[in-house]
């Protein structure tokens, strides 16, 4: 049974909200459906009962094995035969894990169509740039959503907020007839434009959450910071932040300082932070401590050296993830392309780390004022990239950039130019952006590839 919220969530913004109304007249739970409650539950019962916890992740493991033989990519060269001796009951699923080949972003976007396990109806294609620049693919269940959004809730639950409550989203992406803010009164949340925020917008855009009575605050670290300097220079009536009870930063790198600064910007607020990927194979939520705490039942983490063997507490290894729920594209032992410190286990024996080096880093673009702009809006999703192999961004001077992109084989003109006005809109009142297509994007010499080439002298590379 799909729920109702899953149901809108795949409508157009517009049509969503056509049925907002009628929506928003059923109790929350009904909203959510019956995968979410469960998930909930399950939740909170690997809280309790570690035994079973320890049992139902080699249930899910023995059933990702499984899956993933359905996949072509996973039955060709041998190198995943030691999946079918799992389900034959020869080899433990823990042991299994070892033998098997670590699966990159680069193998990932290249074969993603040869790892679907599942009609394809089933499933949608998404797609990340991380710091790259270079867009890898992949397949999502469609109705991941109500499993996702128990995750979501249970790791923003220590602010005080509940499902169904509203909160504002301060997003990167564009809002139907390019309106700054749109009220989604089907998912009970204002979203707001990232590019729309400046000195001479801030005070509307203040009054709107103060005048719905908005508590909660949810959105990239960079906006916030940014924000947080608009308002304490404001010389109007900021003291709605002093009720505000919940900042739930995502999808970019926090650290003290910016926990620092939110702080005194919203004294009364708890923030919740978690680490997740658009892959969708791990979700941890962040203690007072930065220490990330994975849920076990989300997805298998291993913590790993470049030879493949587990990092020893105080060692800092690559994030190798498995889908625990995939069933459209089931990842085995798939490498983020992360790294973090590891502190320690929990008591079933998942990583617990620290201080995650991610693909996203906090540099960004220089604005004219000399602040920073993150790029993190540049991380488009879905099949907008089909028509790039590769982009990169080059900056020499403060308030313009060059956007590079090295097309697909199958890209048409009519596609670069939605691609080019697609970017152009993510920058829009931040950074004046040109377009230049080029035959070749090569990597660096240390064959990395990075999303932003940044050329001014002492750039900051902070958004604190």
């Amino acid at each position: 049974m799909v729920s109702i919220r899953e149901f809108v969530a795949h409508l157009p913004p517009d049509k969503r909200e056509l049925l907002a109304a009628p929506a928003r007249l059923l109790p929350v739970k009904s909203r959510y459906g019956p995968i979410y409650q469960r998930t909930i539950r399950e939740i909170e019962k690997g809280r309790t009962t570690p035994s079973w916890v320890l049992d139902t992740v080699d249930e899910r493991l023995t059933e990702t094995f499984r899956t993933a033989r359905e996949a072509p990519y996973y039955t060709r060269g041998g190198h995943y035969d030691v999946l079918d001796r799992v389900t034959s009951g020869d080899v433990s699923t823990r042991d299994a894990l070892s033998e098997l080949p670590i699966l990159t972003r680069e193998d990932l976007s290249e074969h993603y169509r040869d790892m679907l396990a599942a009609p394809e109806k089933t499933v949608e294609l998404s797609a990340s740039s991380g710091t790259s620049g270079d867009p890898i693919f992949f397949l999502l269940d469609r109705n991941r959503g109500a499993r996702e959004w128990a995750y979501v809730v249970d790791s923003w639950s220590s602010t005080g907020y509940q499902l169904g409550q509203w909160r504002v989203f301060f997003r990167g992406l564009d809002l139907p007839q390019h309106r700054p803010y749109f009220v989604m009164n089907s998912t009970g949340e204002i979203v707001i434009r990232i590019q729309t925020i400046s000195p001479e917008t801030v005070r509307e855009c203040w009054e709107l959450i103060e005048k719905r009575g908005i508590k909660y605050l949810h959105g990239y670290p960079s906006t916030f910071m940014y924000l947080a300097r608009l308002l304490e220079d404001a010389d109007f009536d900021t003291s709605w932040r002093f009720k505000i009870r919940g900042v739930m930063p995502v999808s970019e790198q926090y650290g003290p300082e910016q926990r620092d600064v939110l702080q005194r910007l919203f004294p009364n607020a708890k923030q919740a932070v978690f680490y997740g990927l658009s892959e969708k194979s791990v979700f941890a939520w962040l203690d007072d401590d930065f220490v990330y705490h994975p849920y076990p039942l989300y997805g298998h983490v291993e913590l790993l050296n470049e030879d493949g063997t587990t990092v020893d507490v105080g060692e800092r290894g690559r994030i190798v993830t498995t889908t625990l729920d995939g069933r459209g594209m089931p990842l085995v032992r798939y490498d983020t392309g992360d790294s973090a410190e590891l502190i320690g286990h929990d008591e079933v024996g998942t990583p617990l780390f620290k201080n995650v080096l991610a693909r996203r880093g906090r540099e960004g673009l220089i604005k004219v004022d000399g602040k920073t702009f993150s790029t993190t809006p540049f991380n488009v999703h879905g099949h907008e990239f089909e028509c790039v192999h590769r982009f990169k961004i080059r900056q020499d001077t403060p308030g313009k950039a060059v956007l590079l992109v090295q097309p697909s084989q199958k890209a048409t003109e009519e596609d670069l130019e939605q691609f080019r006005q697609l970017m152009i809109r993510r920058t829009e009142n931040q950074v004046e952006l040109d377009f230049e297509l080029v035959d070749e994007l090569p990597a660096t010499m240390n064959g990395k590839f990075t999303l932003l080439d940044q050329r001014i002298p002492n750039a900051p590379t902070a958004w604190a």
